[in-house]
């Protein structure tokens, strides 16, 4: 894969699946009351991945680097300043995309998952998973025991 097209997938929208994964699932009859809050958040999520900007945690590297060049870049010739411009603002980008993503993904993951857009949200759960919640539903055996106990302690009998 050649950069050029990394660079397109990696900088695609994804504001317009989120959108269009809700409007399915709206159409469907999915979206609930229950569910706007989430929806919300999905919707929220990808804005702000779309509209990546700077984390903090690296605006002090950033500007010490760009503080260098900006004392230094004089001192370069013309077609050296460009390629120093250039590289400048595809780390820039290229920081903001990470950290947008890094903090921003597993939520709007999550929030997709509890709306069952994912696969795995959709899929059927597990036997394991399916026998501990039956036993959740089912009483405490230990808590019958106790029960058991108290009553025959109440009853005067032992």
């Amino acid at each position: 894969m050649s950069t050029d097209e990394h660079e397109q997938l990696t900088r695609t929208p994804v504001l317009p699946g989120v959108r269009a994964s809700l409007s399915a699932l709206n159409d469907a009859g999915g979206v609930t009351a229950r569910d706007a809050g989430a929806a919300s958040l999905a919707v929220r999520y990808a804005e702000l991945m779309d509209e990546a900007v700077a984390a903090q945690k690296y605006a002090t590297a950033l500007r010490t680097v760009s503080n260098f060049i900006d004392w230094n870049i004089d001192k370069a010739p013309r077609d050296q300043r460009d390629k120093v411009s250039a590289a400048w603002d595809k780390i820039n980008s290229a920081l903001a995309e990470h950290s947008v993503a890094s903090d921003l993904g597993p939520k709007l993951l999550a929030a997709l998952t509890g709306l069952q857009l994912t696969p795995a949200a959709r899929a059927p759960k597990p036997a394991a998973e399916q026998a501990k919640a039956e036993v959740t539903q089912m009483e405490n055996p230990l808590q019958l025991l106790r029960d058991d106990a108290h009553e025959r302690w109440t009853a005067g009998g032992a």
